[in-house]
């Protein structure tokens, strides 16, 4: 995450095996494309055991949305009961949202929010 500083970062949790993960990706991959990515970074952090179940999961949605998977064990922040999570942080490194569930991320609102 430090070196994200100075951009708005956008941090989903999900993982293949989750419904309500999959059901939202289409509206971050809407909010991505909508985005600044000069000034707003994406992390789609799959909780797969499988990483390649992850990339293949991508690749055969033709996600534009940068996948990535933990290299360590995740921060006290990211452990979570349930996924889909999803994590909005200021140029800052400020958390300013956290959202526990599924959501709509093709709005207004989210936009207004990465600008």
């Amino acid at each position: 995450m430090e070196s994200f500083k100075g951009k708005k970062v956008f941090v989903n949790l999900w993982a293949t095996w989750c419904a309500p993960c999959r059901s939202e990706i289409p509206s971050i991959e809407k909010l991505y494309e909508a985005a600044d990515t000069s000034k707003v970074v994406f992390v789609m952090l799959s909780i797969d055991k499988n990483f390649d179940k992850a990339l293949k999961y991508a690749s055969k949605k033709r996600l534009r949305l940068p996948i990535y998977y933990p290299a360590t064990s995740l921060p006290p922040l990211f452990q979570v009961q349930g996924i889909p999570a999803t994590f909005i942080f200021n140029q800052k490194g400020d958390l300013t949202r956290a959202i526990s569930g599924d959501d709509n991320y093709n709005t207004a609102e989210y936009k207004n929010l990465l600008k």
